[in-house]
């Protein structure tokens, strides 16, 4: 099954405070709509629209090699910004897959599993759900008698039965393209913000007669959106841990990990020793019997199997096997040029 997909990127998170748009915010050591389409990539989406607005230039930069982009001048909901791909997505008779570039903790395996069930469903639509703690705040799922959605209420919309519904709505959705952008212009703006909502497609598709599926994603915390910086680090936090749990199960022994950072990207082979205060970032690779640290960064560079690297700072370079680095040595290489040592 081809899939193509639509990230919803343009929005500016005014209650982040900050001057950056919402989706160019970092996580550990990349923004989050770069979690987004590396993760979608990993499933083999064969093409990826970005929809950009506010100071779209920024998210331009950061990813120029890894997706088209689509422009939203206003932001006026959803289903306004997927209609903005219109030109991208008109002729494409396939399945597109609608993500959300604030949502940086969905994993590839969560976007397979989608893709599989809504191919295994033979369904129209398919929306990615969880079953949350607490649900307060997010859209109630409501299924029928077999289990299919027929409608997504809003929270403040909610009865006090669908209130205790732990089923919500992520906003990711995976959907027959040509039924998608034959429906969307049917979406009213008849609400108090004045927007076009994504979540009222549900609707209109059972309306259709077209059916429509819900998946249920097993880690509610993957769903789990950031509105302000508070909730921001929580999410960095989360996925920290994850990250620093997956090195330990797998043999990389790491002392007082509560001060170590690691990216999501670092291959870290069994058998290395990361001391506290380290930082290993980007595309590195940390080969056996390496020692990191203790405070030492290690940005997009490979260190060799029994190198030693001590308060010190390596960038896009290479250290060789059995070389000790440091104290207080700098090996940084910003033109392109990876350096060895």
């Amino acid at each position: 099954m081809e899939v193509r997909a639509i990230v919803l990127a343009a929005g500016k998170g005014t209650r982040m405070n900050t001057e950056l748009p919402k989706c160019a915010l970092r996580i550990i050591d990349k923004p989050m709509a770069e979690y987004v389409i590396d993760s979608l990539k990993a499933v083999n989406v064969e093409k990826i629209i970005t929809v950009v607005g506010y100071k779209r230039e920024v998210l331009g930069a950061i990813l120029v090699d890894k997706t088209e982009f689509a422009y939203q001048e206003e932001q006026l909901g959803t289903a306004h910004a997927v209609s903005m791909t219109e030109d991208f997505m008109k002729d494409y008779s396939g399945t597109t897959l609608i993500a959300l570039g604030d949502m940086p903790m969905i994993t590839s395996a969560t976007y397979a599993k989608l893709i599989e069930h809504h191919a295994l469903t033979d369904a129209d639509l398919t929306v990615l759900t969880t079953d949350h703690p607490n649900p307060f705040g997010y859209g109630r799922i409501i299924r029928n008698q077999v289990g299919d959605i027929i409608k997504i209420v809003e929270d403040r919309f909610c009865t006090p039965e669908q209130k205790k519904i732990t089923e919500i709505n992520s906003s990711i959705y995976l959907v027959d393209n040509q039924k998608l952008f034959s429906s969307i212009y049917e979406i009213k703006n008849n609400n108090s913000q004045k927007e076009y909502y994504l979540t009222d497609i549900v609707e209109i598709f059972n309306q259709r007669g077209y059916r429509v599926s819900g998946y249920q994603a097993n880690d509610y915390q993957e769903i789990s959106g950031a509105n302000d910086l508070v909730q921001l680090s929580e999410m960095e936090n989360y996925l920290q841990a994850k990250i620093i749990k997956k090195h330990l199960l797998a043999g990389v022994a790491i002392h007082r990990p509560e001060t170590v950072v690691i990216g999501c990207d670092v291959e870290i082979e069994s058998g290395a020793i990361i001391l506290p205060g380290s930082i290993i970032v980007g595309k590195s690779k940390i080969e056996k019997g390496t020692i990191i640290g203790p405070y030492a960064e290690i940005n997009n560079s490979t260190v060799g199997l029994k190198a030693i690297v001590r308060y010190s700072r390596i960038k896009n370079s290479q250290i060789s096997e059995n070389i000790i680095v440091g104290p207080y040595v700098e090996i940084i290489d910003n033109e392109g040029n990876e350096k060895k040592c």
